[in-house]
């Protein structure tokens, strides 16, 4: 189904929704399928993991690269903003590109954790958040809170981010999820162990397993499954 989406948008790049649909199915799937497996793996066989993670960026590069042809044929002056905002201080992307401009960014932030002894990567993060920053300008609660969510992981990443500013995001991410668990998940993940508080790290994963059974959809399904994984290794992570 992607490769054929993908075909599609080499025909009309211009697609937004496409170009969402392909940068969104190729980065879930490179999450789910690779990354988390690859996270599980890793005390077993090193070696397997890395293979996984490997296929992964490619992915996530893939993803990323799809997205942004066709927010560059959207927004022609993308590509001068994202390399120095100060010529175009005024930027701004229509709300309805928001789920473009997301995927696009989230893959192109999980190629880069997954390279990071490839500075030529590495060093595309300032665009990346660049990218986030115009989402956020556009819909702040785009997908019940999935890009606060990813807000808050960006801003651990990012040279002199802030933990309390994290958290912020985080929590907004919590307040709009509407029965996802996800925003749960990422503040354990990401803000609790940056902060290495445990507690807090147990509490939003026990939190998340319980309302898991409550809403029993996909993505729910997944995230709990994560979520029992991350307490089980918790001794691994503090």
């Amino acid at each position: 189904h992607l490769n054929l989406s993908e075909s599609l948008l080499q025909e009309i790049p211009n697609h937004a929704k496409l170009a969402e649909s392909v940068a969104r199915g190729y980065t879930q799937y490179a999450f789910v399928f690779l990354m988390d497996e690859a996270d599980r793996i890793e005390s077993d066989s090193l070696q397997k993991a890395n293979q996984l993670r490997t296929r992964a960026a490619k992915i996530l590069m893939r993803a990323q690269s799809n997205g942004l042809k066709t927010l560059n044929l959207l927004y022609p002056q993308l590509g001068t903003y994202l390399n120095n905002p100060a010529q175009r201080p005024a930027f701004k992307i229509k709300p309805e590109d928001t789920g473009l401009v997301y995927w696009t960014m989230t893959a192109w932030a999980g190629g880069i954790s997954l390279s990071k002894d490839s500075p030529d990567v590495v060093a595309d993060l300032p665009q990346v958040l660049r990218l986030a920053e115009l989402a956020w300008q556009a819909e702040p609660q785009y997908d019940q809170g999935s890009l606060a969510s990813m807000m808050g992981t960006l801003e651990l990443a990012k040279p002199g981010g802030q933990n309390v500013n994290a958290e912020k995001y985080f929590d907004l991410a919590i307040e709009w999820r509407s029965g996802q668990i996800s925003p749960l998940i990422s503040k354990a993940e990401n803000w609790a162990v940056a902060t290495q508080n445990r507690a807090a790290f147990e509490r939003l994963l026990k939190q998340a397993i319980d309302l898991g059974h409550t809403k029993s959809d996909l993505i729910n399904t997944v995230m709990t499954r994560r979520a029992r994984w991350l307490l089980d290794s918790a001794d691994n992570l503090f």
